[in-house]
């Protein structure tokens, strides 16, 4: 058996991680502790924390004989967007078990293929087989993470002006809704807590995932609606990261203040499009969803 505890970090391949990470720096006023360059995995990349969302940009090593080219590749391919959602678990070889179990091919830090058992800290899926690429970790194998300290706290970013609580939500964009849904409650062992539907945009189930983290599968009406795009333009992945804030009205402004174009996306939503964030899709939202399992703010 085996637990998925919290979210470890969402990945966003970048062009350029100076700049991204000034503008990470200035917007969201992130703690960053990790900076560097990681030759097994091909990359240089930040690790920052949000509250209590970790986001790791990153971009190709500019290196000569790069070993890892998996991530230049997925720049080559794709250009800035969401390229992976990674979670700690309580035991790699028990959920690469059950991966393997469903027929789901494994790799490791450098790529290369493995099946359990294999002695590995973390995992990873192949995106075309698992709606986007998830990682599975073990906390504290690569880094010190900084909310596990006893002197944590996600208050900083509450009384910010963008009120952040947590992490609303993840959009993955998926074209089968019913087998995305299979892959996260029945593989996974998510609980699906709330189905919905925009008409002519998207049909949506939210599925509850470890101790800390709601997936929105999203399967496009319309292929013109931004879902649609993106997923026409880049396969099933991850498509969005919406945020918990306690004051639209003043993350609009201090978002207006920063020369960024937040819109509109329904009555408690503001989104920033791709064109605006290093080809991310941002919401800040005041919503508080149906049946959410988790309570209070962290």
């Amino acid at each position: 058996m085996f637990t998925i505890g919290k979210l470890f970090h969402l990945t966003h391949v970048v062009d350029d991680l100076d700049a991204v990470d000034k503008w990470y720096d200035e917007v969201f006023a992130v703690t960053r502790f990790y900076h560097g360059y990681e030759r097994l995995a091909g990359r240089v990349a930040s690790l920052l924390a949000i509250g209590e969302v970790i986001m790791e940009p990153m971009m190709p090593a500019r290196v000569e004989d790069l070993r890892n080219q998996s991530v230049k590749k997925f720049h080559d391919r794709f250009g800035q967007h969401f390229h992976s959602i990674a979670w700690y678990v309580d035991d790699v070889e028990a959920i690469s078990a059950r991966l393997d179990q469903h027929g789901f091919r494994l790799y490791n830090i450098v790529g290369k293929q493995v099946k359990p058992p294999h002695g590995m800290s973390a995992v990873w899926t192949h995106p075309k087989e698992t709606h986007g690429q998830l990682e599975f970790a073990l906390a504290g194998d690569y880094i010190k993470d900084p909310r596990f300290a006893p002197t944590w706290s996600a208050a900083p970013w509450r009384e910010h002006p963008l009120g952040i609580q947590r992490a609303s939500h993840i959009g993955v964009v998926v074209r089968d809704l019913s087998a995305a849904k299979r892959f996260y409650c029945e593989v996974l062992d998510g609980t699906l807590i709330h189905e919905e539907e925009v008409p002519g945009r998207k049909r949506s189930a939210f599925v509850a995932v470890g101790i800390d983290t709601v997936i929105e599968l999203a399967q496009p009406a319309s292929p013109t609606s931004l879902e649609g795009r993106d997923l026409a333009q880049n396969g099933e992945g991850i498509h969005s990261l919406v945020f918990k804030t306690k004051d639209l009205g003043k993350a609009r402004e201090f978002l207006t203040a920063h020369h960024l174009r937040p819109e509109p996306d329904g009555p408690d939503t503001l989104v920033l499009g791709p064109d605006q964030a290093f080809g991310m899709v941002l919401g800040f939202t005041q919503r508080a969803l149906p049946n959410d399992p988790r309570k209070g703010e962290p």
